[in-house]
């Protein structure tokens, strides 16, 4: 499954260009981790790098599955 660029547009539009994690498993206890992040470090290491991630593994590559997480929270996930 991948992402459109469309759809990783909008989702990146969404967040605002910030990290949209809020799990707990991350220290941020239910709040937005919101670190800033820059559109030409998608799928990089450093400062402002960022993927968009599927919440669900079963919701296809629609937006509402769709979140932009910093390096650091994508790479946590797995």
């Amino acid at each position: 499954m991948a992402f459109s660029d469309e759809v990783v547009a909008q989702a990146w539009r969404r967040a605002g260009g910030r990290c949209e994690c809020r799990r707990t498993t991350h220290d941020h206890n239910y709040v937005r981790c919101n670190k800033e992040l820059v559109w030409e470090n998608r799928g990089r290491e450093g400062r402002g790098a960022w993927e968009a991630h599927h919440i669900s593994s079963t919701g296809g590559d629609t937006l509402s599955n769709c979140e932009i997480l910093c390096w650091d929270c994508h790479q946590q996930t797995f």
